[in-house]
């Protein structure tokens, strides 16, 4: 569709209706709609930059201290902990922290670990592992315990029968009153 340069220059609009109508027409069906893009998931921007450094620097901590109780043993494991992977060329070293005496043991028994980290790493990946002598905090479950549930009172029990009375299915009804029963004797 060619519009008339002239009128444009003058301010005179040229285009009759039928060109009007015809134009109106075809920028109907040129016009897009904007394009809305949700943000990129962090996690894939991210792994097109951690997975080569990955494959090139091996597994870090986190890795290790999913695997820790393999790789240490279940008796290291319980009182130790891998902190942080520190050095570069001339090797790796594995911080392990561990309370007190139980720093000794897991240097003695350090050659055997180290052997462990670097099958599960990759040969070489570990050249040398320092211990830290820190106090820990072991997570055991007599630490916290659960509250045994207190049991209920003849008054609060005789309350709870007569309010589930009116319930005619019988197992609604005892459905019901378990639950109103461990409800009420945790308050």
């Amino acid at each position: 569709m060619v519009v008339n340069k002239e009128a444009n220059k003058t301010g005179d609009n040229a285009l009759s209706r039928e060109e009007r109508a015809r134009l109106a027409a075809w920028l109907s069906t040129q016009r897009g709609r904007r394009q809305y893009r949700h943000a990129p998931h962090a996690g894939r921007a991210i792994q097109k930059i951690v997975k080569p450094l990955s494959s090139k620097h091996g597994a870090g901590v986190s890795a290790i201290s999913e695997n820790w109780p393999e790789i240490a043993g279940t008796r290291f494991a319980k009182f130790s902990r891998p902190v942080k992977i520190t050095g570069g060329r001339d090797g790796r070293t594995l911080h392990i922290q561990a309370p007190g005496a139980a720093a000794a043991l897991i240097m003695a028994g350090s050659g055997q670990i180290l052997d462990r980290l670097n099958t599960f790493l990759g040969h070489g990946h570990i050249s040398r592992i320092k211990v830290v002598q820190s106090a820990m905090k072991v997570a055991s479950p007599s630490t916290n315990p659960k509250k045994q549930p207190r049991g209920l009172s003849p008054s609060e029990a005789d309350e709870l029968r007569l309010s589930l009375s009116k319930v005619k299915d019988p197992a609604l009804k005892q459905a019901l009153e378990d639950l109103g029963r461990k409800a009420l004797s945790q308050n």
